[in-house]
């Protein structure tokens, strides 16, 4: 009885001496460096990192650490009491009774599976299980041998979070190994292709092994993600992120946690991903700092990159406003660029010149290093001969370091990616709606019925910028993305150019992109006399399959994922001046093969199209049958199409980026005055579709 109250009177006491465990399993990665130790947070996306303790109450240095996720302690090596140790949330040193420890010290060390494995070169693999700690704080721990054979040149090794296996990088080689924690054998994978002082390493959830460098700082990525197939090649080190010089480190983190945090405070691109802009891709990213930055305004922070047509501005914010190209970009001419800087700093800047979806081809770095001052620098930019024309992608990074990429990590600063369009001498510019804006498109696709009529069938926005040279129209782009697909029948969309015949554009030149990849077909339909592209056959195929319907549920906060963008050239010889207006004529047709409704041709396909009010379809539409049923009250005498008698439409156009209504909403609930603006066939209730005039629990809501 009295050794039983002793025991708890020893565990109560243990619990106000002891300190507390991590609160979480953080993101962040501990590094413990320095004679006495102290300890720092290191970001791993950025390099970046902030002071956590210069204290730890010993004058010593402390490593061969491990976060131990089971009690969530870091646990180390005492180098100059030759003692094991431990830390909690307050980074204080506790010392343990380990029975069974040698003469030398150990610098290489991690834990798994509630057990330090503790490593020495030439002396041996060793393990402590922690498991008696978990009822007695001051419990005695024993130290194991597992093997005596240690021959690689480690300063640190790291546990992978999903197979359990133990990984460590030679520092005289560059080798990657594999230890077999239950019999110390050493099996090599292979070389990293960097070489160095290796002095922490770690892992994240989704196993990726980092590796940091003390002589640079440079953070390496190994991907061991497919540790089922691993082999020279895909093991290949990237720099990741550029940290700071360090020495007599170890580092150590929970690696259950993913390296970006839900609450970012890092700066992602938002070109399309073949210029490596996501985390996975190793895109380029920053410390938000509050005084690096590019603009008036600072960047705000993201959890990953997000990729055209999305960006990363926040409360109506446009925060990429730090690069203005003042004159036309032409090929063998100089461009002026103007850069606002907030204070004096580093920059370095890419421009994709032939239009490949990326960064790496010669005379691609446009600027490198070049310091700038505090507010507006203008520069001199000479344009290839070779660029070509058209649409492309460019890349700036403004930091305080130097030779950074145009991807991974920095630990100050932020990087703007901007679309730009490469033009020939002589040729004028007209935008629609606007350089930078989008229309909106929004269908209904029960026609000829209304039902739910939430016009959330469909929704895309783009927008469309023509070149003239000489007065006549030779470069038609057309930029844009899926927004919203709440239908449950199939559709494709198509955009036709009515006034041109197929036969009036240049096909060798016409080009169509998804999501930044050219694709085999540049869509221009092979079938039809008439100009028509089409975008997809099928848009309920190019959509995440998380919810039911995309982006109409205001409980499922889904991510645009798709974009297209459809670079047109005219022949020489055509005659534009017949070309409707800008933006065209967008419609939609039931997927060929596909059941579309009642009343409806069996799998009607291209048969069926829906277009703006008093639009014509195209010469595909089965004009004997389909104009006869329904509420669609179309008379082509009268030039008047795809409305009831009502003047209600199953298209719309808004040229603003408008909120559509929530999933099975009908449209006139969501917005009252659209009712009056139709029967008065436009002529009333022109704002309409403002926000301010919605019912605001009835439209769909993009949450930041």
């Amino acid at each position: 009885m009295y050794r039983s109250i002793l025991f708890i009177i020893i565990i109560l006491f243990a619990n106000d001496i002891f300190s507390s465990p991590f609160d979480t399993c953080a993101s962040e990665a501990y590094l413990f460096q320095g004679d006495p130790v102290q300890v720092y947070g290191v970001n791993l996306a950025t390099g970046k990192t902030n002071v956590l303790e210069t204290n730890t109450g010993v004058n010593a240095n402390i490593n061969a650490i491990g976060f131990n996720y089971q009690d969530r302690y870091i646990y180390g090596y005492d180098t100059m009491n030759l003692r094991v140790v431990r830390l909690g949330k307050n980074f204080q040193v506790e010392a343990l009774t380990v029975i069974g420890l040698p003469s030398h010290i150990f610098y290489v060390g991690d834990v798994y599976n509630h057990t330090l494995y503790l490593y020495h070169q030439n002396k041996g693999l060793f393990q402590i299980k922690l498991d008696p700690l978990d009822e007695n704080p001051m419990a005695t721990l024993v130290l194991e041998k597992i093997t005596s054979v240690a021959t690689i040149a480690l300063t640190d090794f790291a546990f992978h979070p999903v197979n359990g296996k133990l990984y460590g990088v030679d520092n005289n080689t560059g080798g990657l190994y594999q230890l077999d924690t239950q019999t110390g054998g050493e099996n090599y994978i292979g070389n990293i292709g960097v070489t160095g002082t290796f002095g922490a390493g770690y892992f994240d959830s989704n196993g990726n092994y980092y590796i940091s460098r003390n002589s640079d700082g440079n953070i390496f990525r190994i991907n061991l993600s497919d540790y089922d197939n691993l082999n020279n090649e895909s093991i290949q080190a990237e720099i990741f992120s550029y940290g700071p010089y360090s020495s007599q480190n170890d580092g150590a983190r929970c690696a259950n946690a993913p390296i970006v945090k839900s609450n970012s405070n890092i700066d992602f691109g938002d070109a399309p991903n073949s210029y490596s802009t996501l985390l996975d891709s190793n895109g380029p990213r920053h410390g938000i700092s509050s005084s690096f930055y590019l603009g008036s305004i600072p960047p705000d922070g993201e959890k990953d990159g997000l990729l055209t047509p999305l960006d990363d501005n926040k409360l109506n914010q446009k925060d990429e406003d730090g690069i203005i190209f003042i004159t036309a970009i032409e090929p063998g001419m100089d461009t002026l660029v103007s850069i606002q800087a907030s204070r004096s700093g580093y920059l370095s800047a890419w421009l994709d010149w032939n239009q490949d979806g990326d960064f790496q081809d010669l005379e691609e770095k446009i600027f490198s290093d070049l310091q700038l001052v505090s507010g507006s620098n203008i520069l001199r930019l000479p344009v290839p001969n070779h660029a070509n024309i058209g649409s492309t992608w460019s890349r700036f990074r403004f930091s305080d370091q130097t030779n950074i990429d145009f991807f991974g990590g920095a630990q100050k600063g932020e990087v703007e990616d901007h679309q730009i369009l490469i033009t020939e001498n002589g040729i004028a510019v007209r935008y629609y709606p606007n350089e930078s804006g989008y229309i909106t498109v929004a269908f209904e696709d029960n026609w000829p019925h209304k039902a739910d009529y939430d016009m959330n069938d469909l929704v895309v926005r783009y927008r469309v910028t023509e070149s003239l040279k000489n007065k006549k129209i030779n470069h038609i782009i057309i930029q844009g993305y899926l927004a919203a697909y709440g239908a449950g029948y199939h559709n494709g969309f198509g955009i036709r150019l009515s006034g041109l015949n197929r036969t009036d554009i240049d096909n060798s030149l016409t080009s169509m992109k998804h999501n930044g990849i050219i694709q085999a077909s540049n869509g221009l339909e092979t079938i039809s006399n008439e100009a028509i592209f089409i975008i997809s056959n099928d848009m309920s195929q190019l959509i995440p399959k998380q919810c039911e319907y995309f982006r109409t549920q205001q409980n499922c906060q889904e991510l645009i994922n798709f974009s297209f963008e459809l670079n047109i050239f005219t022949k020489e010889d055509s005659d534009t001046s017949t070309l409707i207006d800008m933006p065209y004529d967008p419609f939609i047709f039931a997927t060929p093969n596909r059941y579309h409704g009642e009343e409806i041709t069996f799998q009607p396909g291209r048969k069926w199209e829906v277009h703006l009010a008093d639009q014509a379809p195209t010469e595909q539409f089965d004009w004997l049958n389909l104009f006869t049923v329904g509420l669609d009250s179309s008379n082509p005498n009268e030039n008047r199409y795809f409305k009831t008698t009502g003047n209600l439409p199953w298209a719309l156009m808004v040229t603003n980026e408008w909120k559509w209504p929530q999933e099975r909403v009908d449209l006139i609930t969501a917005y009252p005055d659209f009712a009056r603006y139709a029967e008065s066939a436009g002529q009333e209730k022109q704002n309409w579709h403002l926000e301010i005039n919605a019912i605001a629990d009835k439209i769909y809501n993009q949450e930041n």
